[in-house]
């Protein structure tokens, strides 16, 4: 007879290691997404396999996006401050706006003769009442600067015209190069009054410098600071031409403004011994009247640019 008391024994043991095993896999399938027994898990699972990847990451694309805005305004100033030569010039505090018309329709007598314009009495005939005009509008052109208040394009520059008692440096605006060319223009148009006795030379240098140069430089001048104010053509009563007549508000520069900023840093350069030439001696010594205001040679700068 067999003895089955061992094989009970190992039967035994075999099914509490296979109910063992059967329950610890069953306690195991609660942590797996695919079972039976854990829908729940299961669900909460899939629920976070299938958020899309832009709500998931929502808080990194506001970083991203607040981080373009900053970076674009940051730009955006940079650029405006650069339009605007921002650091460029020292009068940038004198810099006002108004909106005002530009007059410039010329009137004539019957005769042909031009009505004066009460505005811009300057380009009347010539005469103690228009030379007074011109005179107050570039009296204070000639101005003192710093050496720091020059932008990089100068700032460095050897042969800078350093006032003799240490004061500053010798400069001027852009406007008023503007000005005295259109000045000299006037006065070409009256070269008997205005430059009496002058040399077939001498004629020939006003004519190059004033015509030539001037009218360039209003040009560049013109395109430079672009008014683009529009305004509509009309028709007029007396000629099937169409008219363009400007009567639009511009935005103007308040020049009153300038002026007064330009009149806290006027020099007059013709002071005896004020602008002395390292080589030449003062500036004026030899007076005024024999100017021109066409000057010969070139600056110290671009002679030893050359090799001079």
């Amino acid at each position: 007879m067999r003895d089955f008391t061992q094989y009970t024994h190992l039967r035994q043991s075999s099914d509490l290691t296979l109910d063992l095993d059967d329950r610890t896999l069953k306690e195991q399938d609660t942590f797996l997404p695919g079972s039976r027994d854990s829908e729940e898990t299961r669900e909460s699972h899939c629920e976070e396999e299938d958020t899309p990847f832009p709500h998931r990451s929502s808080a990194a694309l506001v970083a991203h996006a607040v981080l373009l805005v900053c970076n674009t305004v940051i730009l955006g100033l940079s650029v405006l401050l650069w339009l605007r030569g921002e650091g460029n010039s020292p009068m940038e505090e004198a810099v006002a706006y108004n909106l005002r018309d530009l007059t410039g329709d010329t009137k004539y007598l019957p005769n042909g003769t031009v009505i004066p314009d009460p505005q811009h009495q300057e380009f009347g005939p010539p005469g103690p009442e228009a030379d007074a005009v011109w005179s107050k509008m570039v009296e204070h052109s000639n101005i003192r600067l710093s050496r720091d208040e020059l932008n990089e394009d100068y700032r460095d520059l050897p042969g800078l015209v350093e006032f003799s008692d240490g004061s500053g440096i010798y400069g001027s605006v852009a406007v008023y190069h503007s000005i005295h060319c259109i000045k000299r223009l006037h006065h070409l148009l009256h070269f008997d009054h205005y430059h009496p006795n002058k040399s077939a030379e001498e004629t020939r240098a006003l004519m190059h410098h004033g015509v030539e140069h001037c009218l360039s430089y209003l040009m560049e001048a013109a395109k430079c600071n672009a008014d683009l104010t529009v305004f509509p053509m009309q028709w007029g009563t007396e000629t099937r031409i169409p008219l363009g007549i400007d009567q639009g508000q511009h935005q103007c520069k308040d020049w009153g403004r300038i002026e007064e900023w330009m009149k806290t840093r006027s020099v007059d350069i013709y002071t005896p011994g004020l602008l002395v030439h390292p080589k030449f001696g003062w500036a004026y010594a030899d007076g005024v009247d024999h100017l021109t205001g066409v000057a010969p040679g070139t600056t110290v700068a671009a002679g030893m640019s050359d090799g001079h």
